[in-house]
């Protein structure tokens, strides 16, 4: 299939980001420069940063935009993870009744990443998504359905962030539930094997950045024990000094108790309807997915301009791009 052609590396990120910091210094106050001027409290006791206060948050977002139309179809994926091509658009000749293979989507949306993923893939691949809203997983649902006649997706709540004194289950527990319930109902299987729930490749676009900074750690090693061996994690974010941090006004910070792998605070806003979003380095990244267990095999900023059509103007956009291998 013709593939959307993709550009990442519009413009050099070393400059933007010299740009950027020279842009901020000229402030008399920004959101860089505010961090230490609040006493702050431990993350777990901020109302903000907790997982069901972001799941709330959530589900008004995608209540106010139950079209799903809100983010458009992320055609780009394929072409930026070409893992995703290798793993699911081959047919599995040795056992063409049984789909094998599994993509686990953590933080679906409304959809907008596991669609075109979809519409590329072949019947030997099971598609889950997952997320911490519910409403955000009934908007995807509705979304795929109307969309495409894949009858190899399915969908899910689950909430990866949550200790265990939260959830009556592991998110592993969640994926392999979900991953057996589908296969027992869509294929009429129920002789499964260990691999059941363990997934060849998670997706990761644009959710840890909306995961409170101290539930992290929790969250990755949650993951981790949902891929399997040998299996990747496909990771996009927002990075440093991209265009919506430079707009976020000193009243949006929010102050955390932890640490980016600069020493500084985590570059952490909220938005109007209450979410999160949080901005990365190459080496926070780096941190958070190795201290899960993970090895790294892509690491690099994607910078991209973004035409705005009515205004004229280039947009200067930011993001880290990854993949990672669990060994």
């Amino acid at each position: 299939k013709t593939m959307v052609e993709y550009y990442d590396n519009d413009f050099s990120f070393e400059e933007h980001q010299m740009e950027m910091e020279q842009k901020l210094q000229s402030l008399p106050s920004s959101a860089e420069t505010a961090e230490d001027d609040t006493t702050i409290e431990d993350d777990d006791e901020h109302v903000k940063l907790h997982p069901k206060t972001q799941a709330q948050c959530w589900d008004g977002f995608h209540t106010s935009h139950s079209t799903g139309n809100f983010f458009k179809p992320r055609r780009y994926i394929m072409k930026c993870f070409p893992c995703i091509l290798e793993h699911c658009a081959t047919e599995n000749s040795t056992q063409i009744e049984r789909p094998k293979r599994l993509l686990l989507e953590v933080g679906c949306g409304s959809g907008s990443s596991c669609l075109p993923i979809l519409k590329n893939c072949t019947e030997s691949t099971i598609i889950l998504a997952c997320d911490c809203s519910a409403k955000a997983v009934e908007v995807c649902k509705s979304v795929v359905q109307s969309a495409t006649a894949s009858k190899n997706f399915g969908a899910f709540v689950s909430d990866p962030s949550l200790e265990c004194d939260e959830s009556d289950t592991s998110f592993a527990q969640d994926v392999k539930t979900a991953h057996m319930k589908f296969l027992t109902e869509k294929t009429m299987i129920t002789n499964c094997d260990d691999t059941v729930g363990q997934a060849d490749i998670v997706l990761m676009i644009f959710v840890l950045s909306a995961v409170p900074p101290k539930r992290v750690g929790r969250f990755m090693h949650q993951i981790y024990d949902a891929v399997k061996s040998g299996g990747k994690v496909c990771f996009r974010d927002y990075a440093l000094y991209d265009l919506p941090m430079m707009r976020f006004k000193e009243t949006h910070t929010i102050h955390s108790t932890c640490s980016d792998s600069d020493g500084k605070t985590p570059r952490l806003y909220e938005r109007g309807d209450g979410t999160l979003s949080r901005f990365f380095s190459l080496d926070t990244i780096r941190d958070i997915f190795e201290s899960a267990g993970f090895i790294v095999e892509e690491l690099r900023y994607a910078t991209v301009f973004n035409d705005n059509r009515k205004t004229g103007e280039r947009l200067k956009r930011a993001f880290v791009h990854a993949v990672f291998r669990k060994p």
